[in-house]
Formats: structure tokens, sequence, C-alpha cells
């Protein structure tokens, strides 16, 4: 019995950790999805927004859940397991869970490229991958996930997605400063190029920080309930037996008979005495007198 509920809650430790990286998902796609339809069509500072992807500010709330409530949840698990193997569950599920804003931001471009061309869903989706696969190599979200880093907004004309000789506006840019003869102008391609992959780092570093803090705040706050749980199981402490008392001096047992006032019986008085536990009392011996001959 004691094998199986240890096998049930270590169970229950994964399924905790499951759902609420699941939850944590949807809760980064709906970030997504809410500041795509009010945020990023704000004339003028939306392009900007949409540039830094501010809603991986999210990050900041979300890692905060899934580090304290997995840290938390260690409690279920054995005290013996070593901690790496407890961290490595949070980074197991941390890129599914931080990949959820960049999962929605995708279909909503699969979803637009649809109304635009009124065609089907899947369709459209057809069209974005092989327009990926020319773009970067690789279709799906594999090929979306590092194709978004280079541009804010994505095409959504079907026109400009079939079109074989459709260029990267960013190559374009970076070409034209690659052109000039001076290091300046290199090293702001080379920063301009891979501007989107620093603003994603900057995004991954908070995220892997605010959930190693809020995994170790989880984790200790279950090892001290783990120490109180075992303090209020545990059974005081039995004390130990009284020794057994023998009766008092001067009470008379069974055998002795009355021995109260000046008349009683010495006899019974060391008997008494001797029951009680205590010794009798021998006199004093004294030097015989001698007696002097008269001269």
């Amino acid at each position: 019995m004691a094998f199986d509920s240890k096998k049930s809650r270590i169970f229950l430790f994964f399924a905790i950790g499951l759902g609420l990286s699941v939850l944590m998902a949807l809760l980064k796609a709906i970030a997504a999805l809410l500041a795509n339809t009010y945020l990023y069509s704000v004339p003028w500072i939306g392009g900007f927004l949409k540039s830094i992807e501010l809603t991986e500010l999210s990050n900041l709330v979300v890692f905060a859940i899934l580090g304290a409530g997995i840290g938390s949840a260690t409690l279920l698990l054995p005290q013996r397991w070593d901690h790496r193997a407890k961290l490595a569950f949070l980074a197991l599920v941390s890129p599914f869970v931080f990949s959820g804003s960049y999962l929605m931001r995708q279909h909503l471009w699969i979803q637009e490229v649809a109304a635009r061309a009124n065609i089907s869903y899947p369709e459209a989706r057809d069209i974005t991958n092989a327009y990926l696969e020319r773009e970067v190599g690789s279709g799906g979200f594999f090929g979306f996930y590092p194709f978004s880093t280079q541009l804010a907004e994505l095409p959504v004309r079907r026109k400009s997605l079939e079109s074989l000789q459709a260029a990267n506006p960013n190559d374009l840019l970076t070409d034209e400063l690659a052109g000039y003869d001076d290091p300046r102008a290199d090293f702001a391609a080379f920063v301009f190029q891979r501007v989107g992959w620093l603003i994603r780092l900057m995004y991954m570093a908070i995220a892997v920080l605010v959930g190693l803090i809020y995994y170790f705040k989880g984790h200790v706050w279950a090892e001290t309930s783990r120490r109180v749980n075992r303090r209020s199981d545990g059974k005081p402490p039995r004390k130990p037996p009284r020794p057994p008392s023998g009766p008092r001096s001067g009470s008379s047992g069974p055998s002795a008979g009355p021995s109260s006032g000046p008349s009683a019986d010495p006899s019974s008085s060391s008997s008494s005495g001797s029951s009680a536990g205590t010794p009798p009392r021998t006199p004093p011996k004294t030097a015989p007198k001698v007696k002097r001959k008269p001269s």
C-alpha cells in the first residue's frame, strides 16, 4: 500500500506540472490574441510594439506561476530525489509554454491569409508553409519561429506569398548597408539582421530567471511543509514509569500491631523501620567502666 501511495503521489506531481503548463501556454496564447486585436492595430505605435514583441512581457507572470507551482508540487516527490531531476521537468515544459504566443501568432497569420484570399484554412496553411520553405528552408512552426524574428509584418497577400521573386525587406536593407566600405555600416547591418533574435533572447532570459526564482521559492515552501508535517505526525515521547512507593515510616504493617505512644515496643518500631526500607540504628558502643581499688 505504501508503494502504491508513493506512485500515486509521483503521478500527481507530473499531472499537476503538465496541467499547469497547458494553462500557462493558453494564457500566453490569449495574451497574443488580445494584443494582436486591440494593441497592434493602433496606428503609428502598433507596429513598433509588435516589432519589440510586447506580448512577451507576459512571461513575467506566466513563468512565475509555472515555477512556483512546480516548485510547490515537489512536496509530493520523495525527498531522496535529486534536485536536478526535479528541475529537469521544469526545463522540459518551459519551451512549450514559451512557444504558446508564437503558435497563436502563426494561427492568426494563416487565418488572415485565408480571409484575404477567400480560401479555406488548410489551403492557406499549405501556401504559408511553401513560402516558409523557400525563405528559411523549413515549413510549419519550425519555419515560422525563426522567420518571425526577421519580419514584424508578415506578408498576407497570396500573390506575394506565391511569387518566386518575393524578397525579404530586411535582406534588401542589409545588402544596401553592406555595399558601403565602412566598418560602421557593416556593424549596423550585422545588428539589424540579428536584432529580432536579440529581442527574443532577452525575453527568454527573463523567462528563465523568473521561472528559477519562483521555483526555488516554491521548493522552499514544500520543504518547510514537509518538516512541519513530520512533526505533526510524530507521537509525543512517553513518560518514564514512576517507581513504586513503599509504606511511609511510622505506619504499622499488618504484622506490627499498634505501636503508638511512648509505651510502644522498640522491637515493633525497629520492625516497622525495617519494613520502611531504612536500616535499624545501632546504639554507639561505650567503653566498660573500670572500678578503682581503694588505696
